[in-house]
């Protein structure tokens, strides 16, 4: 008689990544926040490229701090406190009277952020079935891309009701009843304490970090997150400010784009398995590359599918590079997280910081010509990543 097979979605993997949608609602409601907060502090495109630096550094940068510790330290609690951390900073977002204090929230804002993520990801690596990682870190990361898309549709709904920005608020709610169900339920999240993942990967981990190869993957992620944070910063402020557009429609944009994210998240992890890491990484770029040159020259309807496609295809490159750092680094699973998820996506930024620069000085569209070209460095360094092609590889190290 054959064994029972396991599940692939458990019950703390569901709630590893229902906490994950809940923290990223704060980075996919500050986008579509910009513009209402450009208007009311009157600020430039750098000062409003600084807010989503301020945001990114705190939020990501610093993530790798937090795994170092957390792969030494057993700090479960990190996961429940992130989700309330970064729910408060958002509800006082709308409240504050001056730019200092704006830059303030969304720096608390951000560290809850960083909080949980490497805790949340090394968790859901140790709940997962080892052959279908790719698959399972899919579905954390699921989570975290609805949630992207959850805070772009709820903000934008916010800011249609009287008294518009005054209104953030209502983000505590989502927070507080989530960050209390992590908690009656931390032993079922919490990975193996560092003692024992150290006994029984002894032999497995490495006597140094594999500095080039994560080199590589770092560097593809930061070009690919300038692409991703160029998008969701650029887009409401090009059909809002620049084109005298509708806030509605902008949301749609950025809606249709992180929504199709979700999906194409779960399908990208999961094909990865089968596939191999690389070669859906290289695959996703490939294809990403036409339909961000063609943005600028559609509209309506059709902006609406291409942004939709758009996301599909570029974040189905999310999930597979997170696990492929958390293989070639066993026994650094969590700092492998906070360096993926964290580091070089923080790092998109100082890229949208640029691009901020860029539009200040050459106009908003120039941004959209820069983010076209960027998919061909992409490419490139995704030759050179760790791993196997047309295969399922596991360990590619």
């Amino acid at each position: 008689m054959q064994p029972a097979k396991q599940p692939i979605v458990t019950f703390p993997l569901v709630l590893l990544a229902l906490g994950h949608t809940v923290t990223d609602l704060s980075q996919g409601a500050l986008p579509v926040l910009l513009p209402f907060l450009k208007t009311a502090f009157d600020l430039t495109y750098a000062q409003v490229g600084i807010i989503v630096l301020a945001q990114n550094i705190t939020s990501s940068v610093i993530q790798p701090a937090f795994g170092y510790v957390t792969d030494r330290l057993s700090l479960p609690w990190l996961v429940p406190a992130g989700v309330l951390l970064s729910g408060i900073g958002l509800a006082v977002t709308g409240l504050v009277d001056s730019y200092r204090l704006l830059l303030a929230v969304v720096v608390v804002t951000g560290l809850g952020v960083a909080a949980f993520h490497p805790q949340g990801s090394k968790g859901a690596h140790f709940v997962s079935v080892s052959s279908r990682r790719g698959q399972s870190m899919a579905v954390f990361s699921v989570g975290g891309n609805f949630g992207l898309a959850a805070g772009t549709i709820f903000m934008g709904f916010l800011l249609t009701l009287p008294g518009e920005i005054s209104n953030t608020p209502w983000f505590l709610l989502p927070a507080v009843v989530t960050a209390a169900l992590l908690w009656l339920n931390l032993p079922r999240i919490s990975p193996p304490p560092p003692s024992v993942v150290a006994a029984g990967k002894k032999s497995a981990a490495p006597r140094r970090l594999p500095v080039h190869l994560m080199t590589v993957i770092l560097t593809f992620i930061f070009v690919r997150t300038t692409i991703h944070a160029g998008l969701t910063t650029f887009i409401p402020l090009y059909y809002v400010n620049h084109l005298g557009g509708s806030v509605v429609y902008a949301g749609y944009l950025l809606s249709a784009f992180l929504l199709a994210g979700v999906a194409g998240t779960y399908v990208g992890g999961t094909l990865s398995d089968k596939f191999g890491r690389k070669t859906l990484i290289i695959f996703s770029m490939l294809v990403s590359w036409p339909l961000l040159a063609l943005f600028p020259f559609t509209s309506g309807l059709t902006t609406v599918a291409l942004m939709a496609v758009t996301g599909f295809t570029l974040i189905a490159s999310f999930s597979p590079i997170i696990v492929m750092a958390q293989e070639v680094m066993p026994g650094y699973e969590a700092m492998a997280a906070g360096l993926t998820i964290g580091f070089s996506i923080g790092l998109g930024g100082v890229g949208a910081t640029a691009l901020g620069y860029l539009a200040d000085h050459f106009g908003v569209p120039s941004v959209f010509t820069v983010i076209a070209i960027l998919p061909a460095v992409t490419i490139l360094l995704g030759f050179l990543l760790p791993g196997r092609w047309f295969k399922g590889d596991h360990a590619p190290a």
